[in-house]
């Protein structure tokens, strides 16, 4: 399998696995649940049981096959906190400005307070591009997870098999996914 391809398995794992979890969610709103997506398949972490972790499994399947792309997108997803990450660290290095840069000038005193006045005056400005930041981070964050990291047309991906276990005090559901040009 080329890389294109391998990506490509790994983001249809990854709808799945959101639209698994956006199911599993409505059923469950106050379930605890959380999914990791590779080149395999996926695992869900949840206290829910795993037939209906299965079962959710099955539906987000035919759901997305069905064009319910909107299932690939899960608000939690880290593809959102590392949005926000990025676009909020960026905002505090812009807002800085220089600030970042000033050194001493032999009178640590002085250069302490000249510091001092140069943060008052910068925060603000750090602070609205801050806020800015965290305004647009879900709107790109979902793009980027409908272009970049998920792909909710699945085409040939197929279930083949469940495992289920307890790990860390949480039920394991780890489903194991083939696409049919794999085999």
């Amino acid at each position: 399998m080329d890389l294109r391809a391998l990506l490509d398995h790994v983001r249809k794992n990854h709808a799945l696995e959101h639209a698994t979890i956006n199911l599993l969610s409505l059923r469950y709103p106050d379930a605890h649940i959380m999914g990791f997506s590779g080149r395999f398949g996926f695992v869900i972490y949840s206290t829910i049981a795993p037939e209906e972790v299965i079962s959710s499994v099955r539906e987000g399947l035919k759901q997305l096959r069905a064009g319910a792309s909107q299932l690939a997108i899960h608000a939690s997803c880290g593809t959102n906190l590392v949005v926000a990450a990025s676009l909020t660290t960026l905002a505090t290095l812009l807002g800085m400005g220089d600030l970042l840069m000033v050194g001493g000038d032999g009178d640590d005193r002085r250069s302490a307070q000249r510091w001092g006045w140069k943060l008052a005056e910068r925060l603000p400005q750090a602070v609205l591009l801050n806020v800015i930041a965290l305004f647009l981070a879900g709107p790109i964050g979902r793009w980027i997870q409908s272009h970049v990291t998920t792909n909710a047309d699945l085409g040939e991906l197929d279930v083949v098999s469940f495992v289920t276990d307890i790990r860390g005090g949480r039920r394991r559901v780890r489903v194991y996914t083939r696409l049919t040009t794999d085999a």
